[in-house]
């Protein structure tokens, strides 16, 4: 029998943040796996306040999380922890999300770099000067630098070789596939609602959210029953409720925020569609969410939703603002061509799942611990 690890893992933010995301789902669905299989798991991240998270410190399905800092102050506070504390864990897992931790620089506990997506020309979109050039320049020659010698998962081909690109070897990358719990369908199983379109996720810049609205307020004339369910939050959640004023599609377009996950549910469920005209991401965790609930989906041809989107087999994927336009269309108003991507989509779902992706990472992070280090002591802090 293998010993137990003491993993460490970093991420920006926890689940009770109400800026949590895919990021977030995959480090937490894993790591309860890695508890519940004895490993003693601690993840660090920012701390949302105790109107989020009621304590700042608690134990979550056997997952030791501890909150420290704000969206900035974070990075600094996880190099104290690490020089103070690293030597009581076996590995590290460093997740990016745009930035790393910089694990290497404070410490020799040795780990694996994960990346969900590399950002490039989104630095600019959503950060202001001097930060997007700051950003960009730490992700594209710093992190290639500094891990060069780490494994490095990327949870998508296109990630990969995003990170190719930036310099780093091809064989130290492995693509683990994010992972799938299903959201069961309602009791009693409501019925799809003809013209009802969906969006879940945050309400970011480069989530482009604005688009989708524009794109409702087009194709009302041509499908009068057309509704956009946006479920998420963010910092352009004004913005797109502005849009929706000035465009006067408040009847068409309901701005839900953030959900618990029976309305999440009830809103996949229901929907004929799943949407999204995000510029780039690492996999698309709520497309294939929306797929195990019989949705198909409509995205841009870009990295990672390229990869989640199998075109005209689970979904649609568009080149232009046009071309989106054109396949909601199809998808809404072609009831042979939705039946059998809707089939499809649920078959491809049943493919991920978070027990596999969870061993596959644990095995590159027993990889790099030194045989006398594992020695499954529970890490006291």
């Amino acid at each position: 029998m293998q010993p137990t690890l003491r993993i460490l893992a970093l991420n920006w933010r926890c689940l009770r943040h109400p800026q949590a995301g895919g990021a977030e789902t995959c480090i937490f669905e894993q790591a309860q796996c890695w508890a519940r299989d004895g490993h003693n798991v601690t993840v660090v991240t920012a701390d949302p306040g105790r109107r989020y998270a009621p304590e700042r410190d608690e134990q979550w399905n056997g997952v030791i999380i501890k909150r420290m800092g704000g969206r900035f102050s974070l990075y600094l506070l996880v190099a104290l922890f690490l020089l103070r504390y690293g030597r009581r864990f076996d590995c590290v897992l460093d997740i990016s999300n745009g930035i790393p931790f910089f694990t290497p620089l404070f410490g020799r506990l040795p780990g694996v770099l994960f990346v969900h997506h590399v950002h490039h020309k989104q630095w600019f979109v959503e950060m202001p000067w001097p930060l997007g050039h700051v950003g960009w320049f730490l992700e594209s020659k710093v992190v290639p630098w500094l891990y060069r010698t780490w494994p490095v998962i990327a949870v998508s081909p296109t990630t990969r070789q995003a990170l190719i690109e930036l310099g780093m070897t091809g064989t130290n990358i492995h693509i683990v596939y994010s992972g799938l719990v299903p959201p069961p369908p309602p009791e009693p199983r409501p019925a799809r609602r003809d013209g009802q379109i969906v969006y879940l996720g945050r309400i970011k810049r480069y989530k482009r959210v604005d688009m989708l609205v524009r794109i409702v307020a087009r194709l009302r004339s041509a499908i009068p029953d057309i509704r956009l369910d946006i479920a998420g939050d963010g910092d352009e959640r004004a913005e797109v409720e502005r849009l929706v004023a000035e465009l006067d599609v408040g009847d068409l377009v309901t701005i839900h925020g953030f959900v618990d996950e029976a309305t999440k549910a009830e809103l996949l469920w229901s929907a004929r569609a799943f949407v999204t005209a995000s510029m780039h991401e690492g996999w698309g965790l709520s497309v294939v969410e929306a797929n195990a609930c019989g949705c198909p989906a409509v995205a841009f041809n870009v990295p990672g939703l390229s990869v989640a989107i199998r075109h005209r087999m689970t979904g649609l994927l568009a080149e232009t603002e046009d071309d989106m336009q054109q396949a909601i269309a199809a998808l809404l108003c072609d009831r042979g061509a939705w039946t059998q991507m809707a089939e499809g989509a649920q078959q491809w779902a049943r493919q991920f799942s978070w027990a596999s992706a969870a061993s596959t990472t644990l095995l590159l992070l027993r990889g790099v611990v030194p045989a006398e280090r594992r020695l499954g002591r529970p890490s006291t802090l």
